[in-house]
């Protein structure tokens, strides 16, 4: 499915070549003796040749694809942006010494961009009701990007993008899948646990807050009683909880949160769920977001993370009901990040092959630099998929020559704003 806009270099030269070919016409007709039907035949279908090559006069930055395979009927997910006017972008140019957090709580730019991104979502949504569109709506940013998700039909794509005005944009949602946890043995310095051994090491944590996007969390395990969390700092309590909660991404997602809800002890000052929309963190079926989670800051008498001390933001990215991550989520979780004001964002997810578009890869790499700009440091897997390629149900663990990468390192840890990190 390919949309394309012809360009103005393109619709000159088709109304040149229309011009050549009347002027032609008329001089055929006038002097048919100067024209014979093999000339006429010979020139016409020459003007037809130049005018079926148009892709030579397109203009690359307005063609646009779905990725293979994607058949008409399949729902997919989309995110429309709104150009400019998103807080991080008003905030790069305030003359301001207050954190971000702290300025998306006082300065009108808020409301401002709400007002404007509904008025956007609003003409949008018109146009696709004049044309038949089927969608559902999603998520909503207004921090880290303007934008706002869609449900559509793969088949809806190009009449979609044709309703966006001159300064909205759309992003294609990846999908992705749970990853396994498996134990190896590693001859370094680490616990019998398989965790490395940072007892030696002076920083132990100590009024940092971790934010985890994974399956969720056991929190009723030991590694997080605050009964073995020793920590005099604190990076993040109950009251700054509190005083953030009505601007986050939990909050309009679920009608009457509260901090009690969100709230499990001093070890996990937050904890939701962004994909079922609650704040059950419990993973009914996958516990990958806990062993990541005692990896980074679980501390009791068999489990000890690299940094015991620190605090633990727990946000589930990934459904009870469908076991996989929508980008859409994972965008709600990251503008609470930003919003809460974490110190580290840790992301053990992954797509070996990249994005569907070059267009989308730029569109998320510019959240994670405004994320590196909010001074997070955000830690993604470099995924462990082998090559690029392996594991392709299409394709038989082959390339596509519609993309032939064959890097090992997966996306998003590529992106510039990222910490790439191997477990080896």
């Amino acid at each position: 499915m390919e949309k394309t806009k012809l360009s103005k270099k393109l619709s000159g030269a088709l109304s040149v070549l229309l011009v050549l070919s009347m002027v032609f016409s008329s001089v055929v007709t006038a002097i048919p003796a100067l024209a014979s039907s093999d000339f006429k035949a010979s020139y016409i279908q020459k003007i037809d040749s130049l005018a079926s090559d148009y892709k030579q006069y397109l203009d690359s930055n307005k063609v646009f694809k779905l990725p293979e395979g994607v058949t008409a009927d399949e729902e997919i997910s989309v995110i429309v942006t709104v150009d400019g006017i998103a807080l991080m972008d008003t905030y790069e140019n305030a003359s301001t010494t207050m954190s971000f957090s702290e300025y998306a709580q006082s300065s009108s730019d808020a409301e401002n961009t709400k007002a404007i991104l509904a008025e956007k979502k609003s003409e949008l949504l018109k146009a696709l009701d004049k044309e038949g569109i089927a969608y559902e709506t999603g998520e909503e940013y207004t921090a880290v990007l303007a934008g706002f998700e869609l449900l559509i039909k793969a088949g809806d794509f190009e009449k979609t993008e044709a309703a966006l005005g001159d300064k909205m944009d759309i992003i294609i949602g990846e999908v992705y899948n749970t990853c396994e946890t498996k134990l190896v043995e590693n001859e370094v310095n680490v616990f019998d646990t398989g965790i490395f051994n940072s007892s030696d090491c002076k920083y132990d944590g100590s009024g940092m807050v971790v934010a985890v996007l994974d399956t969720g969390l056991d929190s009723n395990h030991t590694a997080f009683s605050p009964e073995n969390f020793t920590s005099k700092t604190l990076g993040m309590t109950y009251k700054d909880v509190e005083k953030v909660l009505k601007d986050t991404k939990a909050y309009e997602n679920l009608s009457g949160l509260t901090v009690d809800d969100v709230y499990v002890n001093e070890k996990v000052p937050f904890g939701f769920d962004y994909a079922d929309k609650d704040p059950d963190v419990y993973s009914t079926h996958n516990n990958h977001g806990t062993h990541v989670s005692g990896v980074i800051v679980g501390n009791d008498d068999t489990i000890r993370g690299v940094a015991p001390n620190a605090q633990l933001v727990s946000m589930k990215i990934f459904s009870d009901i469908q076991d996989s991550s929508r980008t859409a989520w994972i965008l709600a979780a990251l503008e609470d990040c930003v919003v809460l004001g974490v110190d580290v964002i840790n992301m053990s997810i992954g797509t070996a092959c990249g994005f569907a578009r070059e267009t989308d890869e730029e569109a998320v790499g510019g959240v994670f630099d405004k994320i590196r700009k909010a001074g997070i440091s955000m830690v993604v897997a470099a995924s462990n998929s082998f090559n690029s390629a392996y594991g392709s149900e299409a394709n038989g663990n082959l390339g596509l020559t519609s993309n032939p990468d064959t890097g090992t390192v997966g996306s998003p840890s590529t992106y510039e704003g990222a910490m790439s990190v191997a477990s080896i």
